[in-house]
């Protein structure tokens, strides 16, 4: 959990916007019903084994999507194999409710992997899209990462976030690694770097960096590994806690908790200049920064009230103001990409840990139901309709801020900490 313990220290309208364009997504965190798209997904046509692996990443991209909901094949009229819908079908899959059908082909030739696949759209009968993407045959979930945001902006008029990916941290043993995957949890692998004992991942605006903690000195200090080179560099390495890293929207500068006046306070780090700027004065613990993406102003958790509660900082006057009063527990503060809403984590009447949103003024807070197993360490997709977040069960999951749904990304356990990139061009 990205944090420092305190003892130590809406949707029609949604829709209706996404489907004309609009630069700009608003999300009401009020709508609470929403139709998603209705898309049936006839098996393909190709080896067996191949299917089945490109068709199982195709029905789990639905699903993390938000967008897309998957109908159950066992209603399908015909099943497939098919790698096209005949136009006299187009009947069968308006009687079962789908508003899109894909079929497709797999096939593989030696080392590389073609995915042709046709998308109808069946409320004008047209070919939504009809496109081969090819792949090396280890990573074939690339070329359905492709389809997959080829159709959400043809669907909706919103840029796919296949491309992104999410960082975290990963147990195994004695051992906490940095274990990077895309954003479906497909081409995971733990990234070495940074020692035995690594926390609070943060990814660089582009992509291409990740900022974390480790204790590979024997004290929490922040570093950078540049993805490029697998180079690691030191960003502070002060007596005490460094920890809680975010990035400002230019990548040169770093929001984090220092000790180095003997209290944790919040710290801006200019990468550039090489100094640092405190920006709290607290007696209490204040951690957990997550900058604006405007940079003007900073959330963050404090333990000034007496519990740990969400603060937001606005920088240029370093005036601070409490947004969180539900609740004696709430941290790890996260601003959405539009910069209108705030993800943390929020211990609810249940006694368990739940994701939360809330408006930057601190008005309309939501809890999320997520697994109900006990959810934390919220991040945001590129676009904020979506949240990525970590459960009690080791995994992590993706879910949506109208709450609508609960997908595993990961299996095995032991991951925490979860931070979701940008588009990565």
């Amino acid at each position: 959990m990205k944090r420092i313990s305190i003892l130590t220290g809406m949707a029609i309208l949604l829709f209706s916007t996404l489907l004309w364009g609009a630069d700009r997504i608003h999300i009401d965190i009020q709508a609470r019903q929403f139709k998603k798209l209705n898309v049936a997904v006839p098996s393909f046509v190709g080896p067996p084994d191949l299917v089945a692996s490109v068709w199982d990443i195709c029905s789990k991209d639905l699903a993390v999507s938000g967008v897309f909901s998957l109908i159950d094949p066992q209603s399908y009229i015909d099943q497939g194999p098919m790698k096209e819908i005949g136009a006299g079908t187009l009947k069968d899959w308006i009687l079962i409710g789908a508003d899109y059908v894909i079929a497709g082909q797999v096939d593989r030739q030696g080392a590389t992997v073609s995915f042709s696949v046709q998308v109808v759209e069946l409320s004008t009968a047209k070919i939504l899209l009809n496109t081969v993407y090819t792949t090396n045959a280890d990573s074939v979930y690339r070329g359905v990462h492709a389809f997959m945001d080829a159709f959400i902006g043809k669907a909706v008029g919103i840029e796919g976030m296949f491309s992104s990916k999410i960082i975290s941290i990963q147990k195994k043993g004695t051992k906490k690694q940095l274990y990077g995957s895309w954003c479906d949890g497909t081409g995971g692998k733990a990234i070495q770097g940074g020692g035995d004992l690594v926390l609070n991942p943060a990814w660089s605006p582009d992509g291409k960096k990740i900022a974390f903690v480790s204790y590979w000195r024997n004290n929490p200090d922040l570093y950078i590994l540049d993805l490029s080179t697998y180079k690691v560099g030191t960003v502070s390495n002060e007596k005490g806690i460094n920890s809680t890293p975010c990035f400002d929207r230019t990548g040169d500068k770093i929001a984090c908790t220092l000790s180095i006046d003997g209290n944790p306070e919040i710290y801006m780090l200019d990468l550039k200049k090489k100094n640092h700027l405190r920006l709290t004065n607290s007696w209490a613990t204040d951690t957990s920064p997550s900058l604006a993406p405007d940079g003007r102003s900073l959330v963050f958790c404090s333990s000034r009230a007496g519990t740990p509660q969400i603060y937001v900082l606005d920088i240029p006057s370093k005036k601070v103001e409490r947004i969180t009063f539900a609740g004696t527990y709430n941290t790890e503060p996260v601003f959405s990409p539009n910069g209108d809403l705030i993800a943390f984590t929020h211990l609810a009447q249940d006694r368990r840990f739940h994701i939360a949103i809330i408006r930057v003024d601190g008005s309309r807070m939501s809890v999320l139901k997520g697994t109900g197993a006990g959810d934390e360490s919220p991040t945001f997709s590129p676009d904020g309709r979506l949240i990525a977040f970590a459960c009690s069960d080791g995994n992590i999951y993706i879910t949506d801020i109208f709450d609508t749904m609960s997908v595993r990304i990961t299996t095995g356990g032991g991951f925490t900490e979860p931070s979701w990139s940008s588009v990565i061009r």
